[in-house]
């Protein structure tokens, strides 16, 4: 059986390629030639998808990704049915391979008659592994303490001397030439993990290295466009000569075996033409993708409605519902029947008209002002233009106790600037909103915890008791204000303290500002291209399967904020479609051109970038 002529998946040979219309993103074979179906974005005009790298790197990133679904739709209970693969050489030969099926509408998921990654992933234990290359051997170091215990081996002479053999005592000892089956797999184990960006235990690693220098050499990397004929042609052999010598063989060793043969043998020329792996509709993908970046990119509090049932528990567990300022969880439905858009923002106007609620990275630099107020503490500073306080949970009353000294057990110290990206938690400040209210404020005030944007995340929209309601939410329970230490030492004028009601009264002023530059978002995820929405042919397709649901949602969000509280009734409702697009070193989003009067914005969506983050966790 020559099995040399028969191949896995080689990515030079993988042929790259672009359908608009089709939504099966993998391999399929088609006329004995392998084809890579790559997502919509992507254009057959770019001249690296035919590259050995980008395949091979895109093929990792869609293979990880295909787990982390699987992973979340066992969670759910989506799945159907969840065929596993027992075929030596790696293949089902039922027609639809191994398939996973979404309950409600009987959707496939994915399909993969490629099993080759799996099986190597799959049997990894690394208690077995380190176990099967130690060996209990004959130790040539007597512990004359224990010579009792072997008393019954002696034999004892005239003289009444005793004599033993030899004593037996637990050493280990690792021996690779004899566990080379082991350091094969961990070699394989280590490059495809390698490929998939997870980390390898320095054991595992350690049995690799030796393996790659005893049998390939220390230079060549198992996915490389030049070496990767060569070196599967080297594991084949490796593998019949550790097979061949090999005397004792028990079901450890099968074990590993039976992955790397179906790694290095697995018969894909002999499956037949169609799908071999890959996902049947990457619809559903994408969309969970965009929202689990949406929902890590966004504070909660600003995120009003997402649909989440293509994202993982752990990052739903992110939106808390109490942190919402505006929840319509329970708003979309007509006639009895539910209707949901992907996700529902408040967002914040500017020059470039995109949302601004999305979390940012900016490095503050934090100088202290020594003024001394009367309370025996300081905590005045100065950041950029604005000169603020900075207050904390436990402040004391130290004579000269500087707030500066504490958040530099948090942050990073230069001299005698403090530089933060947010302020720890426990920590609050406050400084005067200028006329000249921006984004740029906005979101130094949500990484500085000003207090006025804590109280937009616990929902206060009113100025009425201001601060007594946040208060509440601070410490849990009424607390009297005239001993209170955000009370006495945030709202500090120079020589007096702010009334009650004068700080309401400014809190007030803020909500004027902020309010009247807040819009509602409505954001659809499309797994379509540009020239889909932009081709006057599709526009009556496009109104009854897309634009009526638009307007339907803005129906409910107006109803809904007619009945809410006077302050939000004058947000303005905006709709936007996120299209996958990708160019190298294309932002993450992309403004489209105008689309229906602006009425729906199109955005493209740089799709590797919202990939990476998906897989990064």
């Amino acid at each position: 059986m020559a099995r040399s002529e028969k191949k896995m998946i080689n990515f030079a040979e993988l042929k790259p390629q672009v359908n608009p219309k089709y939504s099966f993103v993998g391999i399929e074979k088609k006329r004995g030639k392998l084809i890579f179906h790559l997502p919509k974005g992507f254009t057959r005009d770019d001249p690296n998808i035919d590259g050995f790298d980008f395949k091979c790197e895109l093929f990792f990133k869609l293979y990880k990704i295909l787990k982390i679904i699987q992973k979340i739709y066992q969670e759910k209970g989506y799945l159907y049915k969840n065929i596993k693969v027992n075929d030596r050489d790696g293949v089902l030969n039922q027609e639809v391979g191994k398939e996973v099926v979404v309950k409600e509408d009987q959707e496939s998921i994915f399909y993969s008659k490629l099993d080759a990654l799996d099986n190597i992933l799959d049997i990894y234990d690394e208690l077995k592994i380190l176990a099967f290359v130690s060996r209990l051997s004959k130790s040539e170091v007597i512990d004359y303490g224990k010579i009792h215990r072997y008393l019954h081996k002696a034999i004892f002479l005239s003289n009444g001397a005793i004599f033993i053999d030899s004593i037996d005592a637990s050493r280990q000892q690792i021996s690779y030439e004899a566990s080379d089956i082991v350091a094969m797999y961990c070699y394989l184990f280590s490059e495809i993990q390698e490929k998939l960006g997870e980390n390898v235990n320095p054991e595992i690693a350690a049995l690799s290295t030796r393996f790659r220098e005893k049998y390939i050499g220390d230079e060549y990397s198992l996915f490389n466009e030049t070496h990767y004929p060569l070196i599967i042609e080297t594991l084949r052999d490796a593998l019949e000569i550790i097979d061949k010598y090999t005397a004792l063989k028990d079901i450890d060793y099968w074990d590993f075996y039976d992955a790397i043969e179906k790694f290095l043998f697995g018969e894909l020329d002999d499956t037949k033409d169609g799908k071999i792996w890959g996902f049947n509709n990457f619809h559903s993908v994408w969309e969970g993708m965009c929202l689990t970046y949406l929902l890590k990119q966004t504070s909660s509090c600003f995120v009003s409605y997402l649909n989440s049932r293509y994202i993982a528990s752990e990052v739903i567990a992110h939106l808390r519902y109490t942190d919402k300022i505006i929840d319509m969880s329970n708003i979309f439905h007509v006639n009895g029947k539910e209707i949901f858009p992907d996700a529902v923002v408040i967002s914040f106007q500017s020059k470039d008209d995109r949302s601004n609620s999305r979390i940012s990275k900016t490095l503050y630099q934090i100088e202290k002002v020594k003024i001394w107020n009367d309370l025996r503490y300081y905590t005045s500073f100065k950041c950029n233009k604005y000169q603020l306080k900075i207050a904390y949970l436990n402040q004391n009353y130290e004579l000269e106790n500087h707030t500066f000294y504490e958040l530099t057990k948090f942050c990073q110290l230069e001299g005698e600037l403090l530089k933060v990206y947010s302020l720890p938690e426990g920590f609050f400040s406050y400084w005067e909103i200028l006329d000249d209210f921006n984004i740029e404020q906005l979101d130094m005030m949500k990484n500085l915890n000003h207090v006025f944007y804590l109280a937009l995340k616990f929902g206060i929209l009113s100025s009425d008791r201001f601060f007594q309601r946040f208060i509440d939410y601070i410490l849990g329970s009424e607390s009297l204000l005239k001993d209170n230490i955000f009370y006495l030492s945030l709202f500090r004028d120079k020589d007096r303290l702010r009334s009650l009601k004068e700080i309401n009264q400014i809190f007030g002023n803020f909500l004027k500002k902020i309010m009247s530059q807040i819009s509602i978002q409505i954001i659809d995820i499309k797994y379509a291209n540009f020239d889909y929405y932009l081709n006057p042919g599709n526009r009556e397709e496009i109104k009854n399967r897309s634009i009526r649901k638009q307007f339907v949602y803005e129906y409910l969000i107006q109803n809904y904020l007619e009945n809410h509280q006077t302050i939000v009734r004058s947000w303005s409702i905006n709709s936007e479609f996120w299209l996958p697009i990708y160019r190298q070193n294309l932002p993450l989003f992309t403004p489209g051109a105008k689309y229906m009067d602006n009425y729906v914005r199109l955005t493209g969506v740089n799709i590797m970038k919202v990939i990476d983050s998906y897989i990064e966790g």
